[in-house]
């Protein structure tokens, strides 16, 4: 057996970095599988929490994925960034090719949830597999503006200067594929993402306004807004994940329904493959007994907003959960954004009806006892989410700032299945 690459892993309990269980990664691409077991000491506590509550329950024992491509337990990759952090690490790494592993280890505090990863005992401690200086990963909060540039530079392909690297190796953690980094704004931990310089759709803008229609709606929405920095626009929205200095536990619907290994070109497929019900029954195993109703309910309006403004960008770790208190609870929505393409035979990434991924508020209305809704009351829900949508996203948008010259796109693509729509 290959040696195994190994690290400890911490979860934040009441403040502090408590170690959870040990990780262990072993071989290459195809051939690569992890190991954990929790500590006795961890699971003996009575705040202990499952870190991924699919793939490892709270229980003795050593858990073992199976063998594939970067495989690793699906609450863990949570932790690990996405594209944009990826390109962050691969732009510093000096010519290492870097594993799944060291993308986990490497990757700074700002992740997403609780947890943390280290060596040894000491605590959370970020490990890079490349030399970096002690000193280059610790100064001031990153500047929007050096990071707007950097971001450019690295879409380019450009060679970064050293000053650039060190100052990306102080860098994002978050997933997602678009230029963004924690941020503190007015004192509060926010997220922001970038625009790219040459962007004609006004994503940031977009996705303001998608969000704040989405609240209109009555789904669960963080603060969000848009700022201009050196002539670029920039969206922020405030992180659930963090209150002050406390971190909430967090999974995607990815682990939640025990999908483990990386989503390379196989695993779009399995995902591909998955449904909202699928989250929603998954999410009646291991959901708040006290909220189950309301969080599934909001599920199935969070799927039909998302056809209502074709928003196709709904993968497994797009969904999120958070545990508070009692258990776990569907997170606010985020990377939630109208499309402007997909005129014929509009597909969200998701199935979500009788005709699979098919984006049609006709296919929404099937199968909607797994949200614990009936007939009745699911149309009750679309028509009150129809009548929103349609009657407030252009007033929306407009006060969001989104350019006149998309409307057109925005109401024959984005919005047709609102414009549309009529009680057939």
């Amino acid at each position: 057996m290959a040696e195994a690459k190994e690290t400890y892993v911490y979860i934040q309990l009441n403040a502090e970095f408590i170690p959870a269980g040990f990780l262990e990664m072993y071989g290459q691409g195809r051939e690569s599988f992890a190991a954990f077991e929790y500590g006795t000491r961890y699971l003996a506590r009575e705040d202990a929490i499952s870190i991924d509550p699919a793939s490892l329950p709270l229980q003795e024992g050593r858990f073992l994925t199976n063998t594939g491509v970067e495989m690793l337990f699906g609450g863990i990759r949570d932790a690990s960034p996405d594209n944009w952090g990826r390109q962050i690490l691969d732009s510093i790494k000096e010519g290492k090719t870097l594993t799944e592993f060291d993308y986990l280890t490497s990757s700074n505090i700002d992740r997403v949830g609780a947890l943390a990863f280290g060596p040894d005992l000491s605590g959370p401690q970020r490990v890079f597999p490349f030399h970096v200086l002690k000193e280059d990963l610790y100064g001031d909060s990153l500047n929007l503006e050096q990071m707007i540039l950097c971001a450019d530079l690295i879409e380019n392909e450009t060679e970064l200067s050293l000053e650039q690297k060190r100052f990306l190796a102080r860098g994002s953690s978050l997933g997602g594929a678009q230029p963004k980094s924690s941020t503190l704004h007015k004192g509060q931990q926010w997220i922001v993402k970038f625009s790219k310089k040459y962007d004609s759709w006004s994503t940031c803008r977009v996705e303001n306004a998608t969000m704040t229609l989405a609240r209109l709606c009555g789904i669960n929405v963080p603060e969000t807004k848009t700022m201009t920095i050196v002539d670029r626009d920039v969206f922020l929205i405030k992180r659930f994940d963090r209150d002050d200095k406390l971190r909430t536990p967090f999974i995607s619907a990815r682990a939640l329904l025990g999908i483990q290994g990386e989503s390379g070109d196989s695993g779009l497929t399995i995902d591909q493959d998955k449904s909202y019900q699928e989250i929603a029954e998954q999410f009646r195993l291991h959901g708040d007994i006290n909220h189950l109703h309301e969080d599934l309910e909001e599920l199935y309006k969070r799927m039909v907003f998302n056809v209502l403004c074709n928003n196709f960008d709904d993968h497994l770790r797009n969904h999120g959960f958070l545990y508070q208190g009692s258990g776990w609870r569907l997170s606010p929505v985020y990377d939630v954004v109208a499309q402007p393409e997909g005129v014929d035979q509009k597909q969200l990434y998701l199935k979500i009806g009788d005709k699979g991924r098919r984006a049609t508020i006709k296919n929404a209305l099937t199968q909607t006892e797994p949200f614990g809704l009936n007939d009745e009351d699911a149309l009750y829900i679309v028509k009150n989410m129809v009548s929103k949508v349609k009657n407030n996203w252009q007033p929306v948008f407009e006060e969001c700032g989104v350019p006149k010259n998309i409307f057109s796109e925005l109401k024959n693509v984005s919005f047709a299945e609102a414009e549309d729509f009529s009680d057939r």
